[in-house]
């Protein structure tokens, strides 16, 4: 994905959960994008580990400690599309 391309909120938020399931070993339909992702585990090595991922991802920069304040998927996919607007 360049910068020039758009992701939609939808994309975004079913990509995020692929990573973080990839990271839990679960199925990323059992993880809720309205749950905080601490109750599923994702601690700093994960975060750090799904941070790099987004960076490659998207081809922006993520600050992380705004991404780690952010508790949610849903949280986050709000702070990375405020990124790549």
């Amino acid at each position: 994905m360049t910068r020039s391309e758009t992701i939609s909120r939808g994309e975004l938020e079913s990509w995020l959960l692929d990573r973080i399931a990839f990271y839990l070993d679960k199925p990323a339909e059992n993880i809720d994008p309205t749950v905080e992702l601490a109750r599923y585990g994702v601690d700093s090595v994960y975060a750090i580990s799904i941070i790099s991922d987004i960076e490659d991802h998207l081809q922006v920069e993520v600050d992380v400690a705004e991404a780690r304040r952010r508790e949610t998927v849903n949280d986050l996919a709000d702070y990375l599309l405020e990124l790549v607007a």
